[in-house]
């Protein structure tokens, strides 16, 4: 008698079930060749990321069939059925980690698909998408694991109960039909030797992982059982400890196919992913804008060493308005000149350009006034002020903003007296 989480396996894995559910709003959906070889591979929806999706062992593409479509929504979308699955032809011998990896990246390649991935690997699926991201670390922006394979449980376990291990291997391998038992030993050495083909370290990158803490007292299957469920997690966890982004869910609710009994969990943490690898990469195009701003403006500071205060501030000025940043950020940044990094006339050229280009901002013709005091320009600066002033009565500043503009304006006028 087979436990519960292999009655789901064998009535939803091995059904051979229609990818209907993406393939009737598919961009692509046909068969991609790769070497001598074809993949069927599906395409779907758009967007900056791709989630790719790795099935696990005995399944095909079609094992994703309830997530896919809400994920096709909000991004582009592309899932495929590895050899001997699908509509994928059977090789004479089955592919190891580092050919799947590979054929990966021709379909990619084939397909066109250029940008950031999102990968989202089922059980032995999660092996192929940690080969992958180690492989190709540039490319990948996150990474979804549901209920992933752990290479080195069975090696717990074997001295926990090594008999009832046995057990679960038989029963495994019984209910296999012959064309898959190629891919089941493939797995099952690299599962013995408890660890995986080396490989680079995984990129740091969102990660969320979804594990099945559904346990069956009395189960047949060994690995079903609450103890063997607790060591499982607990693995997980730790496994997960390596990302400094993301999260771990916990069902009590799905058995080992996540992704067929709850498949809401599986959107949640694509979408989850997708957010953070976003966040992610507004945070590097901000730095990288902000490096190459900085730059600019280290030119700009040497052409002022050389008197050239025109070019300089043309210099500035395109910096600046090539950059992102907000009137704000230039605000902060010219102080950050003036008080912290003490570039006196750089941060002048800064504030002017806010206070020109914001020309209706109190505080930035306030702002510009101060960096022109600070460098003994009082009358300049009192106009400045002045105007600070006028424009806060007008913009409705608040009693705060006033009261330090007047401080301002009387500061700049003491200045003007002093011989």
């Amino acid at each position: 008698m087979f436990s519960c989480a292999w009655k789901w396996k064998l009535a939803g894995l091995l059904s051979a079930a229609a990818f209907t559910a993406t393939a009737a709003a598919a961009d692509f959906d046909g068969m991609v060749n790769v070497g001598q070889h074809q993949l069927q591979v599906t395409q779907a929806g758009e967007g900056p990321y791709t989630v790719v999706f790795e099935a696990g062992f005995a399944s095909d593409q079609s094992v994703w069939r309830k997530v896919v479509p809400d994920i096709a929504k909000k991004a582009a979308v592309l899932v495929y059925s590895r050899a001997g699955y699908g509509k994928s032809p059977v090789r004479a011998q089955p592919l190891g980690m580092e050919q799947s990896a590979a054929e990966l990246a021709e379909v990619l390649s084939q397909r066109k698909v250029d940008g950031p991935l999102i990968l989202v690997g089922h059980s032995y699926g999660a092996f192929l998408i940690r080969y992958f991201a180690a492989t190709h670390p540039q490319r990948v922006a996150g990474l979804v694991f549901v209920d992933p394979a752990d290479e080195g449980l069975e090696a717990v376990l074997k001295g926990i109960d090594p008999v009832r291990l046995q057990q679960d291997r038989r029963l495994l391998a019984s209910s296999i039909p012959p064309k898959w038992q190629g891919e089941l030993q493939t797995i099952q050495k690299l599962l013995d030797a408890g660890t995986l083909p080396a490989m680079p370290a995984l990129p740091d990158v969102p990660t969320v992982l979804l594990t099945s803490v559904q346990a069956c007292a009395g189960s047949d299957f060994f690995q079903e059982t609450p103890g063997v469920v607790k060591i499982k997690r607990e693995r997980h966890a730790a496994f997960l400890s390596q990302f400094s982004s993301g999260a771990h869910v916990f069902t009590p609710n799905s058995g080992h196919g996540i992704q067929m009994q709850e498949p809401e969990l599986v959107v949640a943490a694509i979408g989850q992913v997708l957010t953070l690898a976003t966040q992610n990469a507004a945070r590097v195009a901000r730095a990288k804008a902000k490096q190459t701003l900085m730059g600019e403006l280290e030119q700009s500071a040497a052409l002022l060493e050389q008197h050239q205060q025109d070019a300089a501030a043309r210099r500035v000025a395109a910096a600046l308005g090539d950059s992102t940043l907000s009137e704000a950020d230039i605000n902060a940044l010219g102080f950050d000149l003036l008080l912290k990094v003490k570039r006196l006339p750089l941060a002048t050229l800064v504030l002017a350009y806010n206070s020109q280009t914001y020309a209706q901002s109190d505080n930035a013709a306030d702002s510009h006034g101060e960096a022109l005091l600070a460098g003994g320009l009082a009358e300049t600066a009192r106009r400045q002020f002045a105007r600070a002033l006028a424009l806060g009565q007008t913009n409705g500043a608040r009693a705060q903003a006033m009261a330090g503009y007047r401080q301002h304006l009387s500061q700049a006028e003491q200045a003007l007296k002093q011989p």
